[in-house]
């Protein structure tokens, strides 16, 4: 019971942060138009110069009447004030208003796996956000934790290639709108949701397993757990812990915190 409400209540407020997203300005820098990329670039009131065209290696379009025209590294505002410029310069247009789409974007690919429903290769268009892609993947499962990681490839030292960890807060992200979480996603990221579950067994009602979320306490688990039976006991608590690769048991109280894989034990009352 409490998983599903846990699940709806996390898609609920996923949905709502992005409608909010949506409204936002854009803070991030504009898109860079990139080799490969298909622009389409018209001018108001003249059909025949527009014109759809591939960005080529060497960063350039061909326009009509222009000839080659610098597009990559530029955005389309940038693009759009080049051409412009040339038809006024060329005598071909007096007041030109001209505008520049991505048509289509180079093929960029994102991964995300682990607790997410459609897990998987992605391509994504232009600025994507990790809140774009968990959406892309149906949204995080019932077991997913709120600590997510980006895994990046970057290059280091000497020309090296290097992984780093982006970690992530999506408990900051959905309900505190910290959008500062929200991370840009490049090019070959691969984006991990881990299982964050503890368990709960011994005198309790409904025992079995649970998400961890932050600030769990062993009260908590109890609670989440339907409470004792007649025979628990909150003087005979233990949590089986791991600690790399081996566990360790030891007793515990109500207010201690719950880890992930945490197997917390209640015991029966002696008396």
């Amino acid at each position: 019971m409490f998983l599903k409400q846990a699940k709806t209540i996390l898609t609920a407020t996923l949905i709502t942060t992005l409608l909010t997203l949506s409204t936002l300005p854009c803070q991030a820098q504009e898109y860079l138009v990139n080799s490969e990329d298909v622009l389409k670039i018209s001018v108001f009131e003249y059909p025949d110069l527009a014109t759809e065209a591939r960005v080529s290696e060497e960063g350039k379009v061909t326009f009509p009447l222009l000839g080659e025209i610098k597009a990559k590294g530029l955005t389309t505002r940038q693009i759009e004030k080049e051409v412009a410029a040339k038809l006024v310069a060329g005598k071909i247009v007096k007041s030109p208003q001209v505008s520049v789409f991505v048509q289509q974007y180079r093929g960029r690919r994102v991964t995300v796996l682990g607790e997410v429903v459609k897990p998987g290769q992605y391509e994504i268009p232009g600025r994507t956000s990790l809140i774009d892609l968990i959406s892309l993947a149906l949204g995080t499962t019932q077991s997913a934790g709120y600590q997510i990681n980006v895994f990046r490839k970057e290059t280091g030292p000497e020309g090296k290639e290097i992984s780093r960890k982006i970690p992530v807060d999506l408990d900051l992200l959905l309900n505190a709108g910290d959008l500062s979480q929200d991370v840009e996603l490049k090019n070959g990221d691969t984006v991990f949701v881990p299982k964050a579950i503890f368990y709960v067994y011994g005198e309790v009602n409904r025992p079995g397993a649970y998400r961890v979320e932050k600030g769990t306490t062993v009260k908590r688990a109890i609670a989440l757990a339907g409470g004792l039976t007649p025979k628990g006991s909150l003087r005979r608590l233990e949590i089986t812990r791991r600690d790399g690769d081996k566990e360790k048991t030891g007793g515990a109280s109500i207010d201690d915190q719950v880890r992930i894989d945490d197997v917390v034990r209640i015991k029966e009352s002696i008396f």
